[in-house]
Order: structure tokens, then sequence, then C-alpha cells
């Protein structure tokens, strides 16, 4: 199983940040005890004396001689694990039959229900966990979690082309953590996608070169009713543009600073 994801965990592992902290486990997982209740319950006659008489026998031993096959073996080990456990109680098993061998009919129908349950798969499941600083990312803060699988998808998810839309990906970041771990990935996600997104910070619009700027502003109704909103766009060449980007975003003029470095260009003000 782990090698069906081999490919994504290489390309975490060449990355760095906050991607290079994650990781993906895959493991089976083995419900024993909805197992045993069922071959408990259903097929067999605890009453009986014998190695499964009363609740919880049988699931005791599922757990000792076929739990660490069936969740960590290969498939001869759990080939092994199973013969072994038919050898050693498969007699023990037909006495805590309801029904005794001379009843026929009864008798085989019990049998072919008893092979269905013991050598069915349904108890067993594959779960698959991505994993952060060794943290499944269901535990994480829901603006952590968010964060990491943005940038999870950014970064893995490049054969996309559908429109990406964004509300505010930087929350929950700081300022530098904005530039280090988003920006690149808005480069080079828009070079085959179109990317909408809503922000305040300016990184995210001057550092990813944003095509197009679109300005909301709120104005509040006279009568106490509903705001009314008007549009302002352009781009960077645009000078109102550019006052409006430092005016209203957060870090503007640092971040027209780091694009002008980066670009090697003479800032115009």
């Amino acid at each position: 199983m782990i090698d069906l994801y081999a490919p994504l965990m290489r390309r975490l592992d060449a990355t760095s940040g906050t991607l290079k902290r994650l990781s993906v486990k895959v493991k089976r997982v083995a419900d024993i005890a909805s197992w045993a209740t069922e071959g408990e319950e259903e097929l067999l006659d605890r009453r009986k004396a014998g190695s499964f008489y009363g609740v919880g026998a049988l699931q005791k031993v599922a757990r000792a001689e076929l739990q660490p096959a069936w969740e960590t073996g290969s498939a001869q080990e759990i080939e092994g694990a199973m013969s072994a456990f038919i050898a050693s109680h498969y007699k023990e098993l037909l006495a805590h039959a309801p029904y005794a061998p001379a009843e026929h009919e009864a008798f085989r129908h019990w049998l072919k229900r008893f092979a269905q349950w013991l050598f069915s798969t349904d108890h067993i499941a594959v779960q698959y966990e991505i994993v952060y600083d060794g943290i499944d990312i269901r535990k994480l803060s829901p603006g952590t979690r968010g964060i990491v699988l943005l940038l999870l998808y950014l970064a893995l998810d490049d054969g996309d082309d559908r429109p990406l839309i964004i509300d505010q990906p930087e929350e929950n970041l700081d300022p530098k953590s904005v530039f280090d771990e988003l920006v690149d990935l808005f480069v080079e996600a828009k070079t085959k996608r179109q990317v909408i997104m809503v922000t305040h910070n300016a990184n995210l619009v001057i550092n990813t070169d944003a095509d197009q700027i679109i300005v909301a502003n709120a104005s509040p109704a006279a009568d106490g009713g509903l705001p009314t909103f008007s549009y302002v766009a352009g781009g960077l060449d645009d000078a109102g543009i550019r006052k409006v980007v430092c005016d209203i975003l957060e870090g503007g003029e640092k971040a027209f600073t780091e694009r002008a470095r980066r670009l090697r260009v003479k800032l115009l003000r």
C-alpha cells in the first residue's frame, strides 16, 4: 500500500518549509471486536463448554493470534496466521456450533455462513493519514489545518487547470510565512490556471504579480439599510491602484519594496 503513495512522499521530501513537515501514513486497521462479536452472537453457541465459552473468549484469541498479521503482515503472513488459527481452533469452533452434524441441512447451512464469516475481510479497513509534525491534521486547529491543506493542494495538484478561488489564504500566517510559503506556489499556479483570491495581504497581491486587482468599497446606507458596494479595478502599473494597495492592504509599501528588489528595478512613486 505504501508503494502507491511513494511518488507523493518523494515530492514532499523534495519540498521545503511547511510542506517538508508533512508526511503520509497508510495502515490497515482490523476491527477485531466487530468480527468476534458477529461470530459469537450469530454463529457460535457460547453456552457450550469449551475454549469459546462465554462472551469475549473469541475476541481474546483473535487479538493475540490474528490481529498482528491482519494489520501489519504480508499476504503470506496473513495466510500463515489463518492456517495456524484454523489448525488450533477449528474443532473447538465446530463444537460450539448451534447445530449438531446430524442435523444435516441446518448444519450445512451454518457451515457455509461460518466459512463466509471466518474468511471475510469486511472488518479490515485501510486508513490514510496526512501527518504534520507527527500530528494527524484532523487534530490541528482549523486555521493550521486549512493552510496546510492549501499548501499541499497548491504544491501537488499541478495537473488541474480549472479556476481556483481562495478566500484569505493568509489567515493564521504571519507576513514572512505568507511570503515564504505562499507566494512562489501562487506564482507557479497562475501559469497553469486562473487564480481568484480574496486577501488583505499585500504580498499575495504584489509579489505574485497579480494581473488584475479589484478593490471593493462599502458605503453605509443613509437610512440604515444594506450598504452599497462600488468596485475599482486595474493592474499594478496603474498609479491609483498602487496607492490603494499601499493604503488598504497590510504591508503594502514593504511588499512593493520586496518586489522591486526581486525584479531588480527602481521603485517608482
